[in-house]
């Protein structure tokens, strides 16, 4: 029992928030960056690869602010989540994915909808790298800032 005390100790001591929060996930949070990820094709750990390949694919490609792209922490959401306004309290970075298929554009102009209601207003364009896709991406920029009030960051590479 007293090594179970120990460790919530050790567990305590590394706590750099000094809040009274309640969530299992905390320690894992404090470790790296977090960002909320709409428009995944699903919600399970494989499928938050893709978007850790985008920023992989960033820092090799000399993008300084990844730094790691290990430490960054995906977290997958729905478009239609019943809590988007909470989860945007407790998580600043917020990033879309735009699929290569012929509904990408609808997807990610939902996901972009409901960033929009839930209150972020920048969010980061993930897609896998398809030159082709210029076009797309700049349409769904235009929508993003023109319609829904949110500025769509895009990065080459």
């Amino acid at each position: 029992m007293s090594d179970q005390a120990a460790g919530l100790r050790q567990w305590a001591a590394k706590r750099t928030d000094g809040s009274d929060s309640t969530e299992h996930d905390k320690p894992r949070v404090l470790a790296g960056k977090c960002v909320v990820v709409l428009g995944l094709p699903g919600s399970e750990q494989p499928q938050t690869e893709l978007a850790s390949q985008v920023f992989k694919r960033w820092a090799e490609g000399g993008k300084k602010w990844v730094g790691d792209p290990a430490s960054w922490q995906m977290i997958p959401a729905s478009p239609d989540h019943d809590n988007l306004a909470d989860l945007a309290q407790r998580h600043q970075r917020w990033a879309v994915w735009i699929a290569d298929d012929i509904n990408g554009f609808y997807r990610a102009y939902q996901a972009l909808k409901a960033i929009g209601t839930a209150g972020p207003r920048r969010v980061i364009a993930l897609h896998p790298p398809i030159a082709s896709r210029q076009g797309l991406l700049s349409n769904l920029q235009q929508v993003a800032r023109s319609y829904l009030g949110i500025e769509l960051l895009l990065f080459k590479g």
